[in-house]
């Protein structure tokens, strides 16, 4: 992934404020260290300065509008904990070096979610306020999710669309959908990597039940790029050709 340098000074301290000057602990009282402004979310993104925005309403809420360059996941229980798991043990420096802003409608859910993640091992922020005082400079999203009865008429269409598969390569050697581009999830998050995916199409990404497709679409919507996961995953689209 392109990483850029901040240009302005304030870009710099805000940076010090979010990454460097906040103590972590597992005490309630702390948790509120854990939000961040719009302002700094906003320097960040546009600097690529290792963070990831992930908003956790409902998918409905997220198509209707967003702030640019944020990924889309529910992030609640047991959905919660293989997420930390898979970002620890297929993303080792995403874990250890990269920040995630999480978003809602108020700061509710994203405060609880963020210090479940920061006690699990990655540093998470939410968003002060959430999403109820912004209104402007969001964009909107087409269908984020994709069942595996749509993706199969997109491709009797011969619709435009961009097939990548995040998993091993030797997972592909057991079942693949003819015509996917396999780029495995650690190499999403490599520099430049995201150029071999195009930005003039949907792209749709692949995995064994959606899990790691859907961390790989945190490196996807901060890069603009139009995605949507394939639900289930390869687990689903093999019961549904045996259908």
């Amino acid at each position: 992934m392109k990483t850029k340098n901040l240009g302005i000074i304030a870009g710099i301290v805000i940076t010090v404020a979010i990454i460097g000057a906040i103590t972590i602990s597992n005490n309630s009282s702390d948790i509120n260290k854990l939000a961040v402004d719009y302002e700094t979310v906003d320097v960040l993104l546009k600097n690529n300065e290792h963070i990831f925005v992930v908003d956790i309403r409902s998918a409905e809420q997220y198509q209707k509008g967003h702030i640019v360059g944020a990924s889309h996941d529910i992030l609640t229980g047991d959905t919660l904990e293989k997420r930390v798991k898979t970002i620890q043990n297929k993303l080792p420096e995403i874990a250890s070096t990269y920040n995630i802003v999480l978003i809602d409608d108020d700061a509710t859910d994203a405060k609880i979610a963020a210090q479940t993640m920061t006690e699990m091992g990655i540093q998470t922020f939410y968003l002060d306020g959430g999403m109820a005082n912004l209104s402007e400079n969001l964009e909107s999203s087409s269908q984020i999710v994709i069942n595996s009865q749509e993706l199969s008429q997109k491709l009797a269409a011969n619709d435009d669309i961009f097939l990548l598969d995040v998993r091993e390569p030797d997972e592909l050697l057991q079942s693949k959908i003819d015509g996917s581009v396999n780029i495995p999830l650690a190499e999403i998050f490599e520099q430049n990597r995201l150029d071999d995916i195009p930005k003039d199409k949907s792209v749709v990404v692949i995995c064994g039940s959606g899990n790691r497709a859907t961390i790989a679409t945190y490196a996807l919507a901060q890069e603009g790029i139009d995605f949507q996961v394939l639900e289930g995953g390869m687990n689903a689209w093999t019961s549904f050709q045996e259908s």
